[in-house]
């Protein structure tokens, strides 16, 4: 007969060690023994680990819902576009003639979505055939609802790329000599993420590229429609600029949307914006030019910094102008004017100089 007989269980124990997994566990959660300090420790350990899931998971919301932004209702948005151009409007006759008694001057590729979100005033790309930027353009009467809107509505992080509630279009449509638009630069890379790659480009794998370049010499134009007119703007400056006076100088690159006075209010702006800018481009430019401001968050200092706009500036293309730019004639300029947390942090030097050719500036 098998004998079953079993150790008692101090027997056991006596001179094992605990498997890994246990002690493992042991070491996270306090048990009978632990000095009080040890407790104090695992506990606040455990509290840090919840937090980071809490947290974590709500990262996790955030990105995924902004990649449902950008394939889904994004691609629905650039599919409606893309029929309407083809002729296809998904538009009865009654709706069509609303739109054309409304928006007689309205461009028979945008009425579609004119249709479904009457704040629409234009579309925006960067990036011909890769579409870096692609999207729909629309202006409220604040600068608020469209942070976390998209343009059927509804809420979204991402939001929808915006022109601010002062800015004007002309009563026919048309742009304006100086529109600002805004976008956010979020996780996923989408609205105006990526207008920071002409400050610095981070995705460029070439080792020999000057990544403050780079970006720009691939892209020197942007195209911004209006629901009248087709627009090519052409870049001429790059800046980073500080909203929060303890952080040193506020420069007022906004304008709040409003238009050039005169002759002395355009170029007293334009030589501020160069002066600023990280660098130079062969674009000349002239009172009267229509000028796009198009504003984005940065976070050069980290995250935990949200004081810095990265901002873009291009000119559109005059008539009977080429869009054609010579990038090669472009180049950084190391002492653009900064503010002091940039100074301090090396990201600008604390001499600025005007080292641009003001010659440029036509009007000047």
């Amino acid at each position: 007969m098998v004998n079953y007989t079993v150790r008692p269980p101090a027997a056991r124990s006596k001179g094992k060690q605990k498997c890994a997994f246990v002690r493992f566990l042991m070491s996270i959660f306090p048990v009978k023994g632990d000095e009080a300090a040890e407790v104090v420790r695992k506990i606040v350990f455990i509290g840090a680990v919840i937090a980071f899931a809490i947290t974590g998971g709500s990262l996790i919301k955030d990105v995924s819902g902004e990649i449902v932004q950008k394939y889904v209702v994004e691609g629905q948005i650039q599919d409606i576009k893309q029929q309407a151009s083809s002729g296809n409007l998904n538009l009865n006759e009654e709706e069509i003639k609303e739109i054309k008694e409304e928006k007689p001057y309205l461009r028979e590729e945008l009425m579609s979505l004119y249709a479904i979100n009457r704040d629409l005033v234009g579309w925006i790309n960067l990036g011909e055939n890769d579409r870096i930027i692609d999207y729909p353009v629309v202006q409220t009467t604040d600068n608020d609802k469209y942070l976390t809107t998209d343009f059927y509505g509804n809420y979204s992080k991402s939001g929808t790329i915006f022109v601010d509630y002062r800015s004007k279009f002309s009563e026919g449509g048309d742009a304006t000599d100086f529109l600002v638009l805004y976008g956010h630069n979020t996780y996923s890379s989408v609205a105006f993420s990526k207008l920071t790659r002409y400050f610095y480009d981070k995705d460029n794998q070439d080792p020999n590229a000057d990544l403050n370049l780079s970006f720009y010499q691939k892209h020197p134009t942007i195209n911004f429609d209006t629901l009248a007119e087709e627009g090519t703007y052409k870049v001429f400056a790059v800046c980073l600029f500080n909203t929060e006076e303890q952080y040193g100088e506020v420069y007022n690159y906004l304008r709040k949307g409003k238009l050039f006075n005169d002759k002395d209010d355009f170029n007293n702006y334009v030589l501020d914006i160069m002066d600023r800018s990280v660098l130079f481009t062969d674009v000349d430019l002239t009172y009267g030019d229509e000028i796009i401001c198009m504003s984005t968050c940065y976070f050069p200092f980290g995250m935990d910094y949200e004081n810095v706009r990265c901002v873009i500036f291009a000119r559109k293309v005059r008539d009977g102008e080429s869009p054609e730019v010579d990038t090669s004639k472009a180049y950084r300029n190391y002492y653009w004017m900064g503010w002091q947390q940039a100074v301090d942090r090396n990201i600008c030097s604390a001499y600025a100089k005007r080292a641009w050719d003001t010659s440029k500036l036509l009007s000047y």
